[in-house]
């Protein structure tokens, strides 16, 4: 990455005050950049992913017309490095093949452009936009398949945020694998955020319109032994399905495009159900919603399946997940009932204006793994989200550092080269959260904070992506058609 400083490239770029210079040319006066020819190439690789009509962004960016109004406003944001949004420490992290940062040399042509007077440029030296498929964000062409929330959802004006799941039966034959996926919201002003999941129906349910109800022809409560039914569905879907394969993908602000490698993916089962988890927030006005799922399927034979897990939880093979939390120095564990039910660690609630409350969760490494990527999850009180690996000799690297977690943008980090991990290391998720009144977002420094779905509750998911390495799909018999 070039990094030139702010002030050179100004230095060179910025014409004196003293008289008018035209854009283009002018005798002894260094050129101002133009639109066409210098800004709008930055624009187009780096902002308009959301910055285009129908997307995230609040304003388009996809020509003069639209970017001039704005010219003051992309200065600030991009000399103080809020736009483009990435809030990962680029110095105390691995690097990302989808890191989406301007160096000072683009940064320097933008305050050049904008103190220069924000010329146009000529007509002809304007590139082409990127090539959106109409709808999506991922540059590769329309999805093979879509699936779409089987009902539009409507949104009342006000009141508490819904969390509400729906369910679409996966349609094929033969399992297949998404190379690419793309979770999309009709209407990003009411979703909070989403994800969809690779699920089986729960025991005794059916689904009618989108929902899950009951189903009158399952065996009925009285002749079950209680929650047996459930355990045996879940027992019977850990044998076939690995731990960390039932979530697809999350879309929140700035997150919504996973792009696996080559090789590799994300398996839709056949027969089984995708869930989709919905977390919709009011607006003050009645609005409606019915979000999208691209799917781009794999190019070559795929190998090795993509799982996720978050880290805290036991990889890869434990099917309930041994949980290892260290809350304020004390380490927090599971419990085992008697009959053997495991019971996740409880983790305490955020005490009232706490400003530095730490959690951090350990995941052994028992048998050789590859990680590809990283997406942290917090609320209003998150305050930073590192993960740092340790291999077995007690080396260490910070994989992933982000000192400022921004509810507004979490990104899927992909590394842009995948991280082979020995058995007998470990990856470590260092959460910190600040409840108190110096955090600007927070809705209630004086409460305890619990944990839970809503905005105000808070949330500590520090995922993971990887395969297992030795679970080869084309030794272990579970492969496709397409990978035959």
């Amino acid at each position: 990455m070039r990094r030139a400083t702010i002030g050179a490239v100004l230095a060179a770029a910025v014409v004196s005050a003293a008289g008018p210079a035209l854009a283009g040319g002018g005798s002894g006066a260094e050129e101002i950049p133009t639109f066409t020819s210098d800004v709008a190439p930055i624009l187009f690789d780096n902002c308009v992913t959301c910055h285009r009509p129908g997307n995230i962004a609040p304003m388009s960016l996809t020509s003069y017309a639209e970017a001039r109004p704005w010219a003051r406003s992309i200065k600030d944001l991009v000399v103080s490095r809020t736009m483009p949004p990435w809030p990962a420490d680029p110095e105390n992290s691995l690097p990302f093949r989808n890191e989406r940062r301007l160096d000072d040399a683009e940064i320097g042509t933008i305050v050049a452009w904008v103190d220069g007077g924000a010329p146009r440029g000529l007509a002809a030296d304007l590139p082409p936009l990127p090539d959106f498929p109409e709808g999506w964000t991922y540059e590769g062409g329309e999805p093979d398949y879509v699936f779409e929330l089987p009902v539009e959802y409507t949104i009342a004006a006000e009141g508490e945020e819904d969390y509400i799941d729906f369910y679409s039966a996966i349609p094929w034959d033969e399992d297949r694998f998404a190379e690419v996926l793309e979770l999309k919201p009709s209407n990003y002003a009411v979703v909070h955020h989403s994800g969809a999941y690779v699920v089986d129906l729960p025991a005794g349910k059916m689904v009618v319109d989108g929902v899950l109800v009951d189903d009158p022809n399952a065996v009925s409560e009285d002749e079950q032994v209680e929650g047996e039914a459930g355990r045996v569905a879940q027992r019977v879907f850990n044998e076939v399905n690995l731990p960390g394969t039932s979530k697809l993908l999350s879309y929140v602000p700035g997150r919504g495009v996973e792009r696996h490698r080559p090789g590799t993916g994300k398996r839709l089962t056949a027969g089984k159900w995708i869930r989709w988890t919905m977390h919709y927030n009011p607006t003050g006005k009645p609005e409606v919603e019915r979000s999208r799922l691209g799917i781009w399927f794999n190019t070559v034979p795929v190998t090795h399946e993509v799982l996720t897990r978050q880290a805290g939880n036991a990889f890869p093979t434990d099917p309930f997940g041994t949980d290892i939390y260290i809350v304020e120095g004390e380490e927090i564990k599971p419990t085992r009932d008697e009959d053997g039910t495991v019971r996740r660690a409880q983790i305490p609630n955020i005490p009232p204006y706490e400003d530095d409350w730490k959690i951090t969760g350990i995941t052994p490494i028992t048998e050789p793994i590859t990680l590809y990527g990283l997406s942290p999850h917090m609320h209003l009180r998150g305050k930073s989200l590192k993960w740092v690996v340790t291999w077995p000799d007690g080396r260490e690297v910070t994989v992933l550092d982000v000192p400022r977690f921004d509810f507004n943008w979490q990104i899927h980090y992909e590394l842009a080269e995948p991280l082979h991990l020995p058995a007998g290391s470990k990856i470590t998720g260092i959460g910190v959260y600040d409840n108190s009144l110096n955090n600007r977002w927070n809705p209630g420094p004086h409460l305890e904070v619990y944990w839970g779905q809503q905005s105000w509750d808070e949330m500590y998911q520090a995922f993971t992506e990887y395969t297992i390495e030795s679970q080869d799909l084309t030794k272990l018999g579970r492969a496709t058609n397409d990978d035959e």
